[in-house]
C-alpha cells in the first residue's frame, strides 16, 4: 500500500496525531488484558505452585487452562497431569492403578490439590478437571495410574457402577 505524497507540511503532519492516539490504545488495551491475566479481579484461571517442602500445590478454575497447568507440572517434574472430567471417557479399571502404599497421597486443599515428591515411576497422578454443571470446577484426583496415562477421567455420575440403585 503506497501512501499519497503532499507537498504540504500540514498534510504530513496530520496522520502523526492519530497514529499515536492508536499507540496509546493499543497500549491501553494490552495493560487491561495483563492485568486481567495477571492479578485483576478474576480469578486466575490456574496456579501450580512449588511449595518449600518440595510439594507442589494445583489450582485449575478453568478447564480451558488445563495444558497450562501441565506444562508447568512439566516444568517442575512431577508426574501428574490435568485432565478432563467427562462424560464419556473410558473407565481404566484398577488394573491401571499402582497398588502399593509407597507414594505420598494428594491433599486435597478447598479449592486446590498438593501433591508430594513421592510418586512411582511408570505412573501419574491425574488431575480431574470438571466443567459439568453444576459441579464448580470440580478438581479432583486419581491413584497413580500406568503410563501412558488416559486422556481424561470417567465422570463417576456418568459411571453406572457407582450410580446409586435407590
Amino acid at each position: 500500500m503506497q501512501q499519497n505524497e503532499s507537498k504540504s507540511g500540514r498534510d504530513r503532519g496530520r496522520g502523526r496525531p492519530v497514529w499515536i492516539a492508536a499507540g496509546a490504545v493499543a497500549l491501553a488495551g494490552a495493560a487491561i488484558a495483563g492485568f486481567a491475566a495477571w492479578g485483576g479481579n478474576s480469578p486466575a484461571a490456574y496456579a501450580v505452585t512449588k511449595n518449600s517442602d518440595g510439594t507442589v500445590t494445583v489450582s485449575i478454575k478453568d478447564i480451558k487452562a488445563i495444558d497450562q497447568a501441565n506444562a508447568k507440572l512439566r516444568e517442575f517434574g512431577v508426574r501428574a497431569k490435568a485432565v478432563p472430567m467427562t462424560a464419556n471417557c473410558a473407565n481404566p479399571g484398577s488394573a491401571d492403578l499402582y497398588h502399593g502404599s509407597d507414594w505420598d497421597i494428594p491433599k486435597p486443599g478447598t479449592d486446590s490439590v498438593t501433591l508430594g515428591t513421592r510418586i512411582p515411576s511408570g505412573y501419574t497422578i491425574l488431575l480431574a478437571v470438571s466443567d459439568l454443571p453444576g459441579r464448580g470446577t470440580g478438581l479432583g484426583f486419581t491413584a497413580p495410574m500406568k503410563d501412558p496415562a488416559p486422556a481424561c477421567v470417567l465422570d463417576a455420575a456418568s459411571d453406572p457402577g457407582q450410580r446409586s440403585t435407590k
